[in-house]
């Protein structure tokens, strides 16, 4: 299979694995609401935000990881490639007892986070179920960070398929039977156990000349991915505060009750941003493959084009998000939690400019040039935190959603760009040039699904979604003639129809 195959097949995997637990979400998330109660399900949305710190905590190896075995994969170094991955499962496994010990601490402090203790009960057999959980997954990250390395993000996106289709199964069983919100954690668990092996099982077809073996362990192979892990860390620490602070900002100023209507607005930007790092998140490694191949021309060109395509489709959801979020979320949640719409408008506001140019960071990932996006992420993350905590007590929830817009916009849109091309050795008024000449042809391809939106939207699904299909077209297509080159289309066409992308050329 070529590499523009995997990466397409990868992508659209990762889009519709994404599409389906969106839509999961939607048809489960009122069902579960209504049956658990704002309450019971704010404590489920609390520890669900305190896990995902756990993310923070495996130190920048993952990103580490996935740099240095894409680079030594596009050097054809398997020995290389055997260092690192030894050495990370190695590195990982210790991670994974370290996080035990924290989770077994939260879990008898539950009832810093609860008001009474009924709550405290539930909160401390949420943490223990979760935080176990996530922290025994932690090394077959590597085995993930492995196969996209090798570019086989098909292969990744299958197994989260497989384990959204068994987490949902179980989910639907124990709420129909009258199980709660502890039972959720139970499914949540044991829906992802048989990824462990799939995952081994396709390292082994992919790369045969991996082993599990003790002696490729190597300390100079630890301290470069502690090298790189370093500002990753950092900078993962940095997004989780960004975008995951708000649920305890909420709780904390506002109340439990409001987390579950906060949660409603955020989730959808959730997923946003979860579409985005699927359609766009293989670029580090094939930044990476590029340089250890000393192909600098090639990874120039493709910096422009992932810009241009995740500027077009940044654009286009943010817009969707905002033009029918307010429609969809009477007709999915209710009138009674239309109040999460503004928060839904700010955090995509800001989404849209964060995301158009997430090539930008991806790129100082693939040469390990990500120090810049440490401290940017850093500032950002502290001035989030304190708008958020300043607006919450006058604007409530969304004086926390203001808080996160503003840093986001101002370093996104005046500071990034400027550094990453002087990082990068890319011409910077180039760059400018052609980003702005996108926006400028995104913005004409959205009059008229704007005009559509304002004329037929209405809260109905048989409504919002023939608007959605035809507002696409309608914008695709001007954006397909006119935006991008014959090149740039052929070879979007090869990824996505190559029977078709060969006849054009020969005609």
């Amino acid at each position: 299979m070529s590499t523009i195959r995997k990466l397409a097949s990868g992508s659209a995997l990762r889009a519709a694995n994404l599409l389906a637990t969106a839509l999961v979400s939607m048809l489960i998330m009122p069902f579960v609401v209504h049956a658990m109660g704002d309450h019971m399900y704010g404590a489920w949305a609390l520890v669900a935000s305190i896990i995902g710190y756990y993310g923070t905590l495996q130190i920048g190896l993952e990103p580490a990881i996935n740099r240095y075995m894409a680079r030594a994969l596009g050097a054809k170094d398997h020995e290389e490639c055997n260092r690192v991955f030894n050495t990370a499962i190695r590195l990982l496994s210790g991670v994974a007892v370290g996080l035990l010990a924290v989770t077994g601490i939260l879990a008898f402090l539950a009832h810093w986070f609860a008001k009474n203790p009924s709550d405290a009960a539930v909160l401390w057999k949420l943490i223990l179920i979760l935080g176990a959980y996530t922290a025994l997954l932690f090394p077959t990250r590597v085995l993930q960070g492995t196969l996209e390395a090798q570019l086989r993000y098909d292969r990744t996106a299958f197994i989260d398929l497989l384990s959204l289709i068994l987490r949902t199964t179980l989910l639907i069983v124990i709420v129909l039977r009258g199980y709660k919100v502890v039972a959720l954690a139970l499914v949540q668990a044991a829906a992802g156990i048989p990824a462990i092996f799939l995952y081994i099982y396709f390292i082994s077809k992919e790369l045969p000349f991996l082993r599990f073996d003790a002696r490729y362990w190597s300390r100079e192979t630890a301290r470069k991915l502690f090298s790189f892990g370093i500002y990753s860390f950092a900078a993962t620490i940095a997004n989780t505060i960004r975008f995951r602070v708000d649920a305890l900002v909420v709780a904390s100023f506002v109340g439990l009750a409001a987390v579950t209507h906060y949660r409603i607005g955020s989730t959808l930007t959730q997923f946003f941003m979860g579409m985005m790092e699927a359609l766009a998140g293989f670029f580090p490694a094939v930044f990476s493959r590029q340089e250890g191949a000393a192909n600098y021309e090639g990874l120039k060109r493709t910096y422009f084009f992932a810009t241009k395509v995740t500027t077009c489709i940044a654009s286009f959801v943010g817009f969707a998000l905002i033009a029918w979020g307010k429609p969809f979320i009477h007709v999915w949640m209710g009138p009674a939690y239309l109040d999460a719409y503004p928060v839904l408008v700010v955090l995509t506001t800001g989404l849209i400019v964060t995301l158009s140019q997430i090539p930008s960071p991806q790129l100082l990932y693939g040469l390990a040039k990500h120090k810049y996006t440490a401290l940017a992420n850093s500032l950002e993350a502290i001035a989030n935190l304190a708008l958020s905590i300043i607006l919450a007590k006058r604007y409530g929830m969304i004086g926390v959603a203001l808080g996160t817009l503003i840093p986001m916009v101002l370093v996104k849109l005046f500071i990034q760009p400027v550094y990453v091309c002087h990082l990068a050795n890319i011409p910077y008024v180039e760059y400018i040039q052609r980003f702005f000449k996108t926006v400028a042809a995104v913005a004409g391809s959205l009059v008229i699904p704007l005009l559509l939106t304002l004329k037929f939207a209405a809260p109905s699904y048989k409504v919002l979604f023939p608007i959605g299909i035809v507002s696409a077209i309608l914008y695709v297509v001007p954006l397909w003639l006119f935006e991008f080159s014959r090149a740039e289309t052929n070879m979007l066409t090869r990824a996505i129809a190559p029977k078709f992308a060969v006849k054009a050329v020969r005609e």
